[in-house]
Parts: structure tokens; C-alpha cells; sequence
């Protein structure tokens, strides 16, 4: 009967499904889309958590710090202490506003309480 295929040939149409799998997948040249800066979403930034909020606004500062500190790593004459300071602050002052906006009461032993009392002695020297 003709019906039956014989082992070589269901073995040849198997090796032909792989090597068509092997090939590259086909690419299309980049749209406007994917390539664009992605738009400010002001609902969602509203609805951004502590950590993502801090993370979004202090993030240039983290680059900077994060760049350096590489530099440091590789020439050891870098200094990035100022920098991490300024990230430091950055990402406390955004987790502080937003334990605030939400009344959550911060504990004067943990860090962002450490912030927040070094800003409060800042603002009475002044």
C-alpha cells in the first residue's frame, strides 16, 4: 500500500522541520516605535511605589555614581564619595516624602530616620 512511509523518508522530513528551524528568523527593519523615547505617564507616576518613585527620579545620580565607581575599580584614583552622598540623599529624601505622603511612622533607628533627623539639624543650623 502506498499509504505507509518508509523509515527514511519520515526521517528525512523530520531533519528537513529542524534545519528549517535552524534557520535565522526574519528581521524587519526597526519601526518609529521601538526606536522612540518612551512619553512621561503622569497617572503613572502618581500610582509608583516608594522604591520605584526613588529609583526613577534618582536615577542620573546612580549613573554617575555607578560610572565612577568603575573608574575607581579599574584606576583607584577615582573618589565617588560625593557622588554616592548625592545618591544617598536623593533616594532617602524620595523614600521619606513618600512614608510621609502615606503616614507611615518611621522608626528613629532605621535609616531613613537617621535622614530624617540629619535634615532636621541641618535645617536649624541654618
Amino acid at each position: 500500500r502506498g499509504e505507509t512511509s518508509l523509515p527514511s523518508q519520515g526521517a528525512h522530513s523530520q531533519s528537513a522541520g529542524i534545519s528549517s528551524s535552524l534557520s535565522p528568523p526574519e528581521t524587519s527593519p526597526p519601526t518609529s516605535s521601538s526606536t522612540a523615547i518612551k512619553k512621561r505617564n503622569p497617572a503613572k507616576e502618581k500610582d509608583e511605589s516608594g522604591y520605584a518613585r526613588a529609583q526613577r527620579v534618582c536615577r542620573k545620580k546612580k549613573r554617575a555614581y555607578d560610572a565612577c565607581y568603575t573608574a575607581q575599580l579599574s584606576s583607584k584614583e577615582e573618589d565617588c564619595d560625593d557622588l554616592f552622598e548625592t545618591y544617598r540623599t536623593c533616594f532617602l529624601r524620595v523614600i521619606a516624602k513618600d512614608m510621609e505622603k502615606r503616614g507611615v511612622n518611621v522608626s528613629q533607628d532605621s535609616m531613613i530616620g537617621e535622614y530624617k533627623a540629619e535634615t532636621e539639624e541641618d535645617d536649624n543650623d541654618r
